[in-house]
């Protein structure tokens, strides 16, 4: 879902957030992806090479108003995708070989099971389970296919 800077401008100041260029560069970047990528990939593509300070701020600023989602891969490194309203409930497939991720939509007959037993194991702790998330692993056949 690629945006233009105009759409991202009106999505930061609608969220209550400054619109600064490291803002619009992570989004930018992020609306041109299907699925999450890591910290490292955003600032590869970034102009002038973001700071990973600054990188990890915009990210936290982006995360507390709900607009990137992030889960950590395998080998610890942070990934982030942009949160979609619309987007149901997804999961993530990681190829450990290339480390692309792709975005994994179950069976609602699946999903459903899923959040009922979800709810029981909530019920069995007296917790209320507010989110979830579910992270496949694996290798492709053909290591770098995915690159």
């Amino acid at each position: 879902m690629i945006m233009d800077r105009e759409s991202l401008t009106l999505l930061l100041k609608r969220n209550g957030l400054f619109v600064t260029n490291p803002r619009l560069q992570v989004l930018d970047i992020l609306s041109e992806e299907n699925g999450p990528i890591s910290i490292e990939n955003i600032v590869s593509r970034s102009e002038n090479g973001l700071a990973l300070s600054t990188l990890y701020r915009v990210v936290a600023d982006l995360l507390d108003v709900k607009l990137v989602k992030t889960f950590s891969a395998p080998d610890q490194k942070l990934m982030v995708e942009l949160s979609d309203d619309q987007d149901e409930h997804h999961h993530h497939l990681y190829c450990e070989s290339c480390e692309k991720v792709f975005d994994i939509d179950l069976d609602n007959e699946l999903e459903v099971m899923i959040t009922s037993l979800i709810e029981k194991i909530g019920e069995t702790h007296g917790i209320e389970i507010t989110d979830h998330s579910f992270e496949m692993y694996g290798q492709c056949n053909t290591p770098g296919k995915h690159l």
